[in-house]
């Protein structure tokens, strides 16, 4: 792809998800008017997203990068089975064929170009300042965090559990089934469920992976050298907290879950957080860098919700009510015609 086509695939997307600004826009309009065909892919494009009301997942999904592979999918579409993906804060309407030979799925299109589809692994990644939710196949919901990524099968029906591997965070509203038990499992410690509904935080860069129970019942385990060593059984209203470096495990009986489990109803909450938390969380909420400016900073805590706010407005509000200030510095525009991430830089008044 030339690059300019892939200044146009960049604009589109910008378009359908409101970040265009004037000139961009301009750039688009002549675009647009240079022919028919030009208008017939951005109303293709729209009319994906327009169609995104529920979420049917399937396969290996980058919502970062599929949505600019759209363009080259919108032709051969016709009247073949589509694969939408809903993300609560408008992150891309996507329709993949992707083919995995042994490792995740394959489909096979025959000659009355039907699909038919064999689903071995599947792989869901959220992006960056998104939110999506799941329905896997024993009926458990699943709500994926910003930057996240969920691994299950496309069937538990011939396994003795149900496990999924998870790196990020998730909220899991788990189906009882008492002859087959639920698994999560990450990098570091594992979680096992009958039916009960739980939050796991366990990025791969964050120093612990935290496991937050509102009903039932988990026990956490850890698997060394292929047996499987119990930790902790947690009860509702209690956390668990590995701390990787030190392999410590860490217990909270009876507290408040708010700060765990309300970013799936579009909140960030910290109680007490020290500012590499609210760094972190932001971060992945907000698709952006946070670099820290003084380490005297790094002692300080904040306690604080905020509902649907945009990134500027927590900002503020964080520099009002603490010896804080930042600076924003914008997304630059790449060699490839993409944007580097926007760089909060902390600093202390």
């Amino acid at each position: 792809m030339d690059n300019e086509s892939m200044q146009i695939e960049q604009l589109i997307i910008k378009k359908i998800s409101g970040e265009l600004n004037k000139s961009e826009q301009a750039i688009l309009d002549q675009w647009l008017s240079q022919s028919p065909e030009n208008r017939k892919e951005l109303d293709s494009y729209k009319n994906l997203w327009e169609r995104s009301e529920n979420l049917v997942m399937s396969g290996s999904i980058n919502v970062e990068g599929a949505l600019k592979k759209t363009k080259r999918r919108i032709p051969a579409f016709g009247n073949k089975k589509r694969y939408i993906v809903y993300l609560r804060q408008a992150a891309a309407v996507l329709i993949l064929s992707i083919f995995f030979s042994g490792l995740a799925y394959y489909f096979f299109i025959n000659k009355e170009n039907r699909i038919v589809e064999e689903a071995i692994y599947q792989e869901i990644r959220t992006a960056f300042g998104t939110q999506s939710q799941i329905n896997l196949p024993d009926g458990t919901l699943v709500w994926l965090n910003s930057g996240s990524t969920l691994k299950y099968p496309g069937s538990f029906s011939d396994m003795d559990t149900r496990s999924v591997e998870l790196n990020g965070e998730g909220y899991f509203q788990v189906t009882k089934n008492s002859r087959k038990p639920f698994i999560v499992k990450t990098t570091d410690i594992n979680v096992k469920v009958l039916g009960t509904e739980f939050n796991v935080s366990a990025y791969d860069d964050y120093h612990s992976t935290t496991v937050a129970l509102e009903r039932g019942k988990v026990s956490l385990f850890k698997t060394v050298s292929g047996t499987d060593k119990n930790l902790l059984v947690l009860n509702p209203n209690e956390v668990a907290e590995y701390e990787k470096t030190e392999g410590e495990l860490i217990h909270h009986k009876e507290i408040s879950l708010e700060k765990y489990v309300a970013w799936k109803d579009g909140m960030i909450v910290f109680f007490n957080d020290p500012i590499q938390s609210v760094t972190h969380k932001l971060e992945k909420w907000y698709n952006v860098k946070i670099e820290i400016g003084d380490s005297e900073i790094e002692t300080y805590s904040f306690t604080a919700t905020f509902v649907n706010e945009p990134l500027e407005q927590v900002l503020r509000l964080l520099s009002v009510s603490s010896p804080i200030s930042y600076k924003i510095t914008p997304a630059q525009k790449l060699s490839d015609n993409s944007y580097s991430k926007r760089i909060i830089t902390i600093l202390k008044k």
